[in-house]
Formats: structure tokens, sequence, C-alpha cells
């Protein structure tokens, strides 16, 4: 339950398990690129609460994709964060994370 008069803060979630370890640099910028738009579009936006307590229809405050890491990822750390930062830069609102 928010403060009174302030809106709930929500957040999302998406989780991928994605082999992105073989990717070239270019198609993991797209495959990350992919995910990023998908997770916006399915989890970003605005949201209807239809809890008793808190009915009514907030703004989505943050978008995560969060991908498993491990062997599931490229081993060089900066292939991996090029690619990040040239989603970063073409798709605002979504947050990318590897675990």
């Amino acid at each position: 339950q928010p403060s009174a008069g302030q809106p709930p803060r929500v957040e999302t979630f998406s989780f991928k398990s994605r082999f992105l370890a073989s990717m070239k640099p270019d198609a993991l910028r797209e495959q990350i690129g992919m995910d990023a738009r998908a997770a916006l579009n399915h989890y970003g936006g605005t949201l209807d609460i239809l809890r008793p307590s808190l009915q009514r229809r907030v703004q989505i405050q943050r978008v995560r994709l969060v991908y498993q890491g491990g062997a599931l990822i490229p081993k060089e750390p900066g292939r991996l964060k090029n690619a990040v930062n040239g989603v970063k830069v073409n798709i605002q609102g979504v947050e990318i994370l590897f675990q």
C-alpha cells in the first residue's frame, strides 16, 4: 500500500535464458534489441490494478530484462558490454541485466 497521495510503484521483469555465447556481435546486439523491445511492449506502459484496495491504472516505472548468465553469455565481457550499450542508445526504458 503506497503512502497517501502516492501512486503504487510498479516494476516488471522479463527473464530470458538464451545461448548468447556463440553469437557474432551484430547478431548479439540484434537479439538483445528484439528482447528489449518485446519487454517494453509486453511489460511496459500502463497497468490496471484490480486488487480491491488499490484499484486504479498505474504507469510501469521500470522494466528489467534479465538474462541467465554463466555459460550462456559471451566469455569476452567487452563484446557483451558493447552489444548492451548499442541497444541502450536505441531503446530507452529497459534495464538489461545478466545473472
